[in-house]
């Protein structure tokens, strides 16, 4: 798999906060809380969840929190170069809600790419 074309996520990695780390389907996830930055204007991330190779920094799979240009809240995934939205959400959710739809999502897309079972294990 070849890592995600956006590289906000070293920033935001740096910048924000670890909530957690599992692995997922032969692949290590760290969850971040982005830092809110004051002079963002539209397309914001909240929450990051970023898959990586073993041994490797650079994410494959990213599911994401984000709020559009217009004020909406997305659930999106990140796969090489596309950036595609997965749920339209009535307003914003807190981590634990972000976390159920990311990991469906997660291991739909990454059990094609694994032979690992999808049990998440934290670290």
């Amino acid at each position: 798999m070849e890592p995600i074309a956006d590289l906000s996520w070293m920033a935001q990695s740096a910048a924000g906060e670890t909530l957690e780390r599992f692995d997922l389907c032969g692949l290590s996830a760290t969850a971040v809380l982005v830092a809110p930055r004051e002079d963002e204007r539209g397309g914001t991330y909240r929450y990051r969840l970023l898959f990586a190779e073993a041994g490797e920094r650079h994410p494959v799979y990213a599911v994401n929190l984000e709020s559009s240009i217009l004020g909406e809240w997305l659930v999106t995934e990140q796969l090489g170069s596309e950036h595609r939205i997965v749920h339209r959400l009535p307003g914003l959710v807190g981590y634990e809600r972000f976390r159920v739809l990311a990991l469906d999502r997660a291991v739909a897309i990454l059990e094609k790419n694994s032979k690992v079972p999808a049990s998440p294990h934290r670290k």
